[in-house]
């Protein structure tokens, strides 16, 4: 599940599963590796401890045992042992995982080598490379978040491989994410914000990858705005959708198309970000993202005669990829446009 971003950063960085008995670890990267010199293959499966050591400090070990306990986020400096018998200063930050529910997934670390501080010298906990480790560490807690909510989403309809390839999508524009944050960290630029427009262009243009009908058109006119990293990965995740809704559904029957696409600061400061087709329209009867218009609604619909639908006060039951986009768009405070009527789509998101 982790992107070949974090796959490939210099960071060594491991998940675990409180769920299972012992806290194993489920995933490492290849930092973590080359850090401890034990293999992904030796790790996965076994608690951490196995880094201890007879250098490990007890008080160090207390405090990481406390912060599992407490399910908090912390940061301690131990003694560890690679695979080798070396020993290593290991600056270990932890943080849990946590559900929109509040329900404990899996813990997140991050750990790098430090040298042992002289006397008098600047404590390592201020350093800005440190600063620089917790922000990356926040993100990606936060945006591992994120995906759980997805695959519960998921989970709750049958899982077929269509579904799982929906997963991969939604993950494969986060690792675009992470190439701009890690592009981002290597010039020392600790600013919170990321160039959006240049962020929504790469994630369009990884969705149109995909696309095997190369004559549909996709078309994509992204301003230079720059928003914070939270704010641009939920957008990067709602255009992954709006994209590859187009692509799967706008066209049927249909070997031609175009898909175009647009990210403008209004003059107003609100960003809008439109993503308008000329297919097929949406069908009648189905209000995306929130679903199927129940008998009622399309009896309003046809009293009304104008192609307007009043939705107010009636509950359906949206599809995965419409839980996701309304989710989304609710963490953003936003707001979401859909004109179906035809012809095309066009799908407009204020911020």
């Amino acid at each position: 599940m982790i992107t070949t971003a974090i796959r490939r950063s210099p960071l060594a960085m491991v998940l675990t599963d409180p769920r299972l008995p012992d806290n194993p670890i489920t995933y490492v990267n290849s930092a973590f590796e080359a850090l401890t010199l034990y293999s992904r293959d030796y790790a996965v499966g076994r608690n951490c401890r196995f880094l201890q050591g007879p250098e490990t400090e007890p008080e160090a070990v207390e405090r990481i045992r406390q912060g599992l306990r407490g399910e908090e986020e912390f940061e301690v400096i131990l003694t560890n042992h690679r695979a080798d018998g070396t020993t290593f200063r290991n600056q270990l930050l932890l943080a849990p995982i946590h559900d929109p529910q509040g329900q404990l997934n899996g813990f997140f670390g991050l750990q790098r080598s430090v040298p042992v501080p002289d006397k008098g010298a600047q404590s390592i906990t201020e350093d800005t490379s440190l600063q620089l480790l917790r922000e990356l560490q926040h993100r990606v807690k936060n945006h591992l978040s994120m995906i759980v909510s997805m695959i519960r989403i998921q989970a709750r309809r049958e899982v077929t491989a269509e579904s799982l390839k929906a997963i991969s999508r939604r993950i494969e524009a986060l690792s675009v994410l992470y190439d701009e944050l890690l592009n981002t960290n290597a010039t020392g630029d600790s600013d919170t914000n990321l160039a959006a427009g240049a962020y929504l262009s790469r994630i369009a243009s990884v969705v149109a990858s995909l696309e095997p009908r190369s004559s549909i058109r996709l078309n994509v006119e992204c301003d230079d705005i720059s928003l914070p990293v939270d704010h641009a990965a939920r957008l990067g995740l709602l255009l992954s959708e709006f994209v590859t809704n187009a692509f799967e559904h706008a066209f049927e029957g249909r070997d031609t198309g175009a898909v175009d696409i647009r990210f403008t600061r209004l003059d107003d400061g609100t960003v809008r970000l439109i993503v308008q087709d000329d297919g097929n329209g949406i069908p009648e009867g189905y209000d995306w993202p929130y679903g199927a218009a129940t008998i009622r609604e399309q009896r309003d619909r046809a009293e009304h005669g104008d192609g307007r639908l009043d939705t107010t006060g009636h509950d359906r039951v949206p599809g995965v990829g419409g839980s996701i986009v309304t989710a989304l768009t609710d963490s953003l405070g936003a707001t979401l446009t859909v004109d179906g009527a035809g012809p095309g789509t066009r799908i407009t998101v204020d911020l």
